[in-house]
């Protein structure tokens, strides 16, 4: 299933394993089934206006309101992931084998496709797509870190098997050419890009939570850890990076009672660009994060 949560807190739209498609009023508590044949990963909110976008499945893209009204729809590929800027002139969509797409219709380019493999089908999860037009940026994470540099790798490659693009990549989204790839992820991943395009923060099920500013893709930053603090690092022998002490000093306890498990799930922005959370995998809480600080609030 997938769900979306509107820029305004106000809304929530949910796709599900039924192809129910459910709009949640959060204030009031109440919901509406508005469709039965919904594609369960296509519920997602346009960022900055009440309205949302799914698609059916006769691969029809709906662009609504949440007051009804329909404000535009397409016939498309099966989604496995979109998303769409406020003014509705940019659309991004993902296919299973995690290719990228701009525009739809007679409109449609490719962005990524450059390999099979890391894919929906191989890796069990969505290519996450976060975008900000803010700074005309937007941001594609899929599992662990990409080798090799940008120049050396054109983004559509239909000979290539294996993509150079499945990790954390920040793209233009004039251009819809890549920009920066942030590495240090292993395993599964999900970032995320802040409202404001300023900031990406991304975990995977290694426990790993990292940040970038995004002016500064080259400086990572790495998050506290529950129960060790921050790490500092340094080169082993071999020349790889390992911890060579932890930082505890500000770090806050988990709640007494609580149990809160390493692998990272999800990381969301919330209030705008400034606080995110980290969702761990079957725990009992979220930690909370001021955006560009590596310690829980």
């Amino acid at each position: 299933m997938s769900v979306s949560v509107s820029s305004s807190g106000d809304y929530a739209i949910s796709s599900h394993r039924d192809n129910v498609l459910v709009l949640w009023d959060l204030e009031d508590r109440q919901s509406d089934v508005l469709a039965e044949n919904a594609n369960i990963y296509s519920a997602r909110f346009v960022r900055g206006r009440p309205a949302f976008i799914w698609q059916d499945l006769d691969n029809v893209v709906h662009v609504e309101s949440v007051d009804g009204k329909q404000l535009r729809s397409f016939e498309h590929f099966p989604t496995y992931g979109h998303a769409m800027t406020g003014d509705l002139g940019t659309y991004l969509s993902v296919d299973d084998k995690w290719n990228v797409y701009a525009g739809y219709g007679d409109e449609r380019k490719q962005v990524l496709s450059d390999g099979i493999s890391p894919s929906f089908v191989g890796t069990g999860k969505l290519l996450n797509l976060s975008l900000s037009t803010e700074k005309e940026r937007f941001l594609t994470a899929g599992s662990g870190s990409d080798k090799g540099r940008i120049a050396d790798y054109p983004p559509i490659s239909e000979e290539r098997r294996f993509s150079r693009y499945g990790g954390v990549n920040l793209w233009g989204l004039s251009a819809f050419e890549p920009k920066a790839r942030m590495s240090g992820f292993a395993a599964k991943t999900h970032a995320t890009l802040s409202p404001d395009g300023e900031w990406v923060v991304g975990g995977d099920e290694n426990g790993n939570l990292l940040y970038w500013n995004s002016d500064d893709p080259d400086t990572r930053h790495i998050a506290a850890v529950d129960g060790l603090g921050v790490p500092t690092m340094k080169r082993s022998g071999e020349g790889y990076a390992v911890v060579d002490a932890w930082n505890d000093e500000k770090l806050i306890p988990v709640p007494e009672g609580l149990e809160i498990h390493r692998p990272i799930l999800h990381v969301s922005f919330i209030h705008g660009s400034e606080y995110y959370l980290r969702f761990n995998n079957d725990s009992d809480a979220t930690a909370l994060f001021k955006t560009g600080n590596p310690w829980p609030q």
